[in-house]
């Protein structure tokens, strides 16, 4: 497949639209970006302690299709981390170290969201983005069986 550095090429530039897209949110309109800001710093910190209330809200608040799209939303952007992680860096191939990795970039972008008012910190999209990188990481251990070399 792939060599290492490769992977780890893919690791950056995965990072990098991750932040664009999931923490920063530009889509290419800087007055979004900037009303996005100013409506989360007058509204206050949006923090989520208590999990899965985001989720049970979802569900009984929207209907069916929008509470599945918002949940989508926070696992599939996160897919990529715990397939990614594992190839670009051998040495973190055991799942507790990858797992333990990205729960920090996760706990990470939460509080970057919080800090820069783009968004709020959740506990359950944590729980969600974790969610994800198993999924990920079960997809890398797939490719690993498949493709001996990886």
């Amino acid at each position: 497949m792939f060599n290492k550095a490769i992977w780890k090429y893919l690791f950056i530039l995965y990072i990098l639209l991750l932040l664009n897209f999931v923490v920063i949110k530009f889509h290419g309109n800087i007055n979004q970006l900037v009303d996005t800001i100013q409506t989360n710093y007058e509204r206050g910190p949006g923090i989520n302690l208590v999990p899965f209330r985001t989720i049970e809200t979802y569900i009984s608040d929207m209907s069916f299709g929008v509470a599945f799209i918002n949940i989508l939303g926070n696992i599939i952007p996160f897919i990529p981390l715990g397939f990614l992680i594992p190839m670009a860096f051998p040495s973190q191939r055991k799942i507790i170290k990858t797992m333990i990795l990205c729960l920090f970039l996760i706990c990470s972008i939460e509080i970057l969201q919080l800090s820069f008012f783009l968004g709020s910190f959740d506990i359950d999209d944590i729980i969600l983005n974790q969610i994800s990188c198993i999924i990920g990481y079960i997809l890398f251990i797939i490719c690993k069986n498949v493709f001996k070399e990886v």
